[in-house]
């Protein structure tokens, strides 16, 4: 399908080693660090008390053993339940602070997609007031399905890398690139085609695609011009591309 298109490609954890681990969790996180991640995607929503965790849903109710509204719980409260693995199996696991990630990413110098899930208001502030903690700024990206909340991240800090989400096909997104300053787009593969591909290399504007998890998808994507895949199944991914590295 690309034959013939060189570059390489970054393998993101979805959600951490997710396959294997529970999604969005410190033990996830570090387990793509061990088996060769070059960065991790994760979600993050904001408490009751203004704390950033690393979430997907709104509510707690499907990964832990709670149920509840992030936005109506504080931190400590969140933190009385366990994070689970499928429908029954609890773990030891807890929803994470944002901040316990940096950590991790900095330790290892991983890159880190960052999804911002709750609508536009104080996420934003909060999140910049917490990067400039870390001086990392060249290792995280900063994604959203909502482009109020890219364009909030813009103006508190042009050098941030944002990337705007689409699940469905999307006729030009170049277009956000001259109107709100995007710097990369992340789509779902199944929807994109080596012409659309081609209309992003000729618009200079990155693609990480998602989620990408059987061996000859990866392969697939492995040889096109995408600068990222995101993916649940980090060993195959990690192997995949070390293959690739060998044949070339």
């Amino acid at each position: 399908m690309f034959e013939g298109w060189l570059v390489v490609v970054l393998i993101f954890a979805h959600r951490g080693y997710s396959a294997k681990y529970p999604e969005n969790t410190l033990l996830a996180f570090n387990k793509a660090v061990e088996y060769g991640a070059d960065g991790f995607e994760l979600d993050i929503h904001l408490t009751k008390d203004d704390q950033i965790v690393v979430i997907h849903d709104h509510t707690i109710n499907r990964t832990t053993t709670g149920r509840g509204k992030v936005a109506e719980m504080t931190f400590d409260e969140i933190q009385q339940f366990n994070i689970k693995k499928g429908l029954f199996n609890a773990t030891n696991e807890k929803v994470p602070l944002l901040k316990d990630v940096l950590n991790i990413v900095k330790a290892h110098n991983k890159l880190l997609n960052i999804e911002i899930k709750a609508e536009t208001g104080m996420i934003e502030s909060k999140l910049h007031e917490l990067l400039t903690q870390y001086d990392i700024n060249d290792q995280i990206i900063i994604s959203s399905f909502n482009i109020e909340s890219l364009v909030k991240m813009e103006a508190l800090d042009p050098s941030y890398e944002t990337a705007l989400l689409f699940d469905r096909y999307h006729k030009s997104p170049w277009d956000y690139k001259t109107s709100h300053n995007i710097k990369s787009v992340h789509p779902n593969a199944k929807h994109i085609t080596v012409d659309y591909l081609v209309e992003l290399e000729h618009n200079e504007l990155p693609a990480r695609v998602y989620t990408v998890n059987k061996e000859k998808d990866l392969t697939t994507w492995m040889s096109s011009s995408v600068s990222g895949i995101i993916t649940d199944e980090v060993e195959r991914a990690v192997h995949l591309k070390r293959m690739k590295k060998i044949e070339s």
